[in-house]
Order: structure tokens, then sequence, then C-alpha cells
């Protein structure tokens, strides 16, 4: 401790990952009550299947991330102390398997429902996870690891 004050040893993220996209969705909805915009998809009888195919390969990816977390003995949750990097599974693809599972799940969401504006808003969660817990978890794990977080960084896209 140092001037009464510990040192930081998680992420620092500003709340749980998936509270971002949830309140875009909110969000979304509140849009589409008050200016609704008719889906060019809505027509389509094809829509659900789309909308059930990456809701399934989001499935994939939490399942895929959460069982290599597992095996490295390392917590998921960002608020908690991180003791390895992990890079296989679908870490070895992008550096964001959960956070892009939230994305495919919030477009599956556009597709499913339909909501028009889900899908024109997902960049604003894309840059609420970006600013409130990558960018976070990024300097943390460049902090904790160095050179071999640099490493990995600089061989896994962020996203794919």
């Amino acid at each position: 401790m140092t001037g009464g004050r510990e040192k930081r040893v998680t992420a620092g993220v500003l709340a749980p990952p998936p509270v971002f996209p949830a309140l875009v969705v909110v969000l979304a909805e509140i849009a589409r009550a008050v200016r609704p915009i008719i889906a060019p998809w809505d027509a389509l009888r094809w829509s659900w299947l789309a909308a059930l195919g990456l809701l399934f390969a989001a499935i994939a990816l939490l399942i895929g991330a959460f069982v290599v977390f597992r095996r490295a003995r390392t917590p998921v949750e960002p608020w908690k102390q991180t003791r390895a990097i992990v890079t296989a599974g679908p870490y070895a693809c992008t550096r964001n398997p959960i956070y892009l599972a939230f994305l495919l799940i919030q477009l599956a969401y556009a597709l499913g429902r339909p909501n028009v504006w889900a899908l024109v808003l997902l960049p604003l969660t894309i840059a609420a996870l970006q600013w409130a817990v990558i960018g976070r978890e990024e300097r943390y794990l460049e902090r904790l690891f160095g050179d071999e977080y640099r490493a990995y960084r600089e061989r896994v896209r962020r996203w794919l």
C-alpha cells in the first residue's frame, strides 16, 4: 500500500460487460417504440433462421471462451485478478470472443425481433465495450504480463 491506497490488481472495468449491450438493446427498444423503422428483412422468411444461426454461433463462442478460461485457471470476470493470458480456443482467432458473442447476440436480436435500431446502434455497443471494458483490460494485461501480452496482441486481432 502506498499513500493509503491499494494498488489496483484488476482491469477496472466500469460495469460487468453484458450490461453495455443490454443497455443498447433497451435503447433500441425505446427507439423502436418512439420512431419505428420497418426492417427490410421483416418480410423475409429467413430472418429468424439467420437470427438463430447467429445465436448458436454466439453460444459456441461463449462456451469455448469459458472452457479455456477454466482450463487456464483464471477468472473470466474482468473485475477479478487475472492469473494467465488465455490464447487457446477462440482466443487464437480473436482477442475478444466473449464481446464478439455479445455483438452476435445483438445482431440476432435485430434480425429476429426485428428491430432495425438494434442494428443501427451496434457501433454504440462496440464503442461502449471498447471504452468501458476492452481498453481497460488491454492496459491492465499489458501492465501485468508485459512482452507476453504485447506479443499476443501483435499476433491476434482484436475482433476478427
